[in-house]
């Protein structure tokens, strides 16, 4: 994980527990290293994040005006975790497919059908053309595979379906 991620995690875990010991517990680390990474984004900020005290820690007032920026990049880098692990798992995404007519109606259907069977989550979005748009679709990335005729550009890892 970016530490710079880790150190937002910290801030926003110590100003929501209410102190260093309840935010090392929660994220697993020691009361010393979340002190330090507070620390340490007070150093490259050059601001004070949060008022020590015997009570446990309050925000400065600096620090109440970057907690909601703080809070939304740690969101965000959940949801990028999210997406990540889910497509590491094919949990969730999305395949493009370049084909034509006669593939789009008669086969990919039933293949279809059986791929979900094992991954629901997988969405389909078809893009109808000839074999020469089909070859460019996937040249330029917009399709993640698609249906050709042989011989195809050599570049491409062409695999026979169906004579």
């Amino acid at each position: 994980m970016d530490m710079n991620i880790q150190k937002y995690m910290a801030f926003v875990e110590t100003v929501e527990s209410g102190s260093f010991t309840r935010a090392a517990q929660k994220l697993d680390y020691s009361q010393s290293g979340i002190s330090r990474m507070i620390h340490d984004l007070e150093t490259e900020w050059g601001i004070s994040l949060l008022e020590r005290g015997h009570s446990g820690v309050r925000l400065t007032s600096d620090g109440l005006k970057l907690l909601p920026y703080a809070k939304r990049v740690c969101d965000e880098f959940q949801n990028l975790q999210t997406q990540v692990d889910e497509l590491k798992g094919m949990e969730a995404g999305l395949i493009r497919i370049g084909t034509f007519s006669s593939v789009a109606t008669h086969w990919l259907p039933n293949i279809i059908k059986k791929f979900q069977e094992d991954y629901p989550n997988i969405d389909y979005e078809l893009l109808l053309g000839d074999y020469t748009e089909i070859e460019s679709w996937i040249t330029e990335g917009r399709v993640d595979c698609g249906f050709l005729k042989l011989p195809t550009l050599p570049e491409f890892e062409a695999i026979f379906f169906r004579r």
